[in-house]
């Protein structure tokens, strides 16, 4: 049987992703804002390889514009020998139930509650998942920031995942490969272009009708190639540079840039912005 090197494509992503991801402390932040009023809450999801430290200047902006901030830790590797001070490394489904624990911790003993999400990259997928199996009741908003919605090309990755598929060796090279590069980063391989995970997604319904939807994207984002892929069939979509000509941002930095954040503050409906 003609076999696909499908796991040395995904070890490549794997060192892109990683390698170029922003440095992340080794332990997760843990200082969420209190939420007395869950409608005042923001959850912020993070990136693939990346931690909840990563909101640290929006998190300030949020406070300031009265709301609270709830940053949630998902998919941190587990079955590893060495340690990994980074988290959303286990995929897009156990990232979905991470954050379903942490909006039932935030709503328990609440009788309304119902919060808006802020999402970078592979976040956006972990959210929608989380829609998809956990329903709408919580969720009132989705802001995204390079969301992944239809995955990464770069380095042609997915042309090459598609000649697999053509090839008929996709899914003989994936059930020998998988148990070898899902332990180190399962998101890595959901997230490039044509992957089961985004198929599946997709059939099942992006967006979510009920979801008031906002994506946020770099012309020159870089993981996200093109950049028009990172935006949906959303209510809104914020492309970065504005008129402005401010400098254009990588995916890694959205989350720190200044145009972004502003973008963030006026989406959400209750910052007053």
């Amino acid at each position: 049987m003609t076999r696909f090197p499908w796991s040395a494509m995904v070890s490549a992503v794997a060192v892109l992703v990683l390698g170029v991801a922003a440095p992340a402390p080794a332990a997760a932040d843990s200082s969420a804002s209190p939420c007395p009023d869950a409608d005042l809450a923001v959850v912020l999801v993070h990136d693939l390889a990346s931690t909840p430290d990563v909101w640290s200047d929006l998190r300030a902006d949020l406070t300031g514009a009265g709301l609270c901030t709830v940053p949630v830790t998902w998919g941190e590797p587990a079955g590893t020998d060495v340690p990994i001070p980074l988290a959303g490394l286990r995929g897009v489904d156990a990232g979905a139930r991470d954050l379903a624990d942490a909006l039932d911790e935030l709503c328990r003993q609440r009788s309304r509650c119902t919060v808006d999400v802020v999402a970078h990259g592979a976040g956006s997928l972990v959210t929608q998942r989380y829609l998809q199996d956990h329903g709408t009741d919580r969720v009132r908003s989705l802001t995204t920031l390079g969301a992944m919605w239809h995955g990464t090309e770069i380095a042609g990755l997915a042309t090459a995942e598609q000649i697999s598929r053509d090839l008929g060796t996709y899914d003989a090279a994936l059930t020998l490969e998988k148990p070898l590069v899902d332990p180190l980063c399962a998101g890595c391989r959901e997230i490039i272009a044509g992957s089961n995970l985004l198929r599946d997604l997709h059939a099942r319904g992006v967006p979510t009708p009920g979801i008031d939807y906002t994506d946020i994207v770099s012309r020159c984002d870089g993981l996200v190639v093109p950049p028009e892929s990172g935006a949906s069939a959303t209510s809104a979509v914020v492309a970065l540079p504005g008129t402005d000509s401010s400098p254009c941002v990588h995916h890694w930095a959205l989350p720190h840039d200044r145009n972004a954040r502003d973008a963030v503050l006026a989406a959400l409906p209750g910052s007053g912005m």
